[in-house]
């Protein structure tokens, strides 16, 4: 949640803040956004922008990812135990939820904006915000189809599985084929499932 103080308000005030900010999300990748252009343009004090907020993750996370968090956390108790299912129900949120919504146009900005492995760290925080993070899941996955002993193991295979899927999300939204993405990561979750190697005992 944004901090009291944001909450308290003018609504004029916050929609100043809201769009002064999403001004900045937009213009460079997330790692060089500047809190100093956001409450210039804001006209807001750089003080302010942390009473409002823990940072600009806070801000991105609890403004414009709220949502979506809480459903996913919804979908990871859903999925039974299935970590693949986990995060192909992570992709489908973040799909359905930002194509349909509003600001499309700002999030697509965003993403195309993502260039370095630094700029992922976004997606990390959306993660591992509370209630639970995923690698917390660990003693709910059903492991016994899984070639996998401990939760270092299963941290191995979330970090994979992570890896593809902030990838297919970027993609999705660098390019407007729908079915085309999500069938490329529906693949590459397959490869991951099944392997690629045919019937060669080691």
């Amino acid at each position: 949640m944004p901090k009291e103080t944001f909450l308290k308000l003018p609504e004029e005030k916050k929609n100043k803040i809201i769009k002064a900010a999403k001004k900045e999300f937009e213009r460079v990748p997330f790692e060089q956004t500047s809190i100093k252009n956001i409450v210039e343009d804001a006209e807001i004090a750089r003080g302010s922008f942390y009473q409002y907020f823990e940072s600009k993750y806070g801000y991105i996370l609890n403004i414009h990812f709220k949502e979506m968090n809480e459903q996913m956390q919804e979908n990871i108790i859903k999925a039974k135990g299935d970590i693949f299912q986990i995060f192909i129900s992570m992709y489908d949120c973040v799909d359905n939820n930002l194509i349909k919504n509003e600001d499309m146009e700002f999030y697509k900005k965003i993403f195309n904006n993502l260039k370095t492995s630094e700029d992922s760290k976004i997606f990390k925080k959306f993660v591992e915000e509370k209630p639970k993070k995923i690698k917390d899941f660990y003693e709910y996955i059903d492991t016994s189809n899984l070639k996998i002993n401990t939760k270092e193991e299963f941290e191995i295979v979330e970090k994979i599985l992570f890896t593809i899927t902030t990838k297919a999300i970027v993609m999705r939204f660098k390019y407007d084929s729908k079915e085309n993405a999500r069938e490329n990561y529906l693949k590459q979750i397959e490869y991951l499932k099944y392997g690629i190697v045919k019937n060669i005992e080691k």
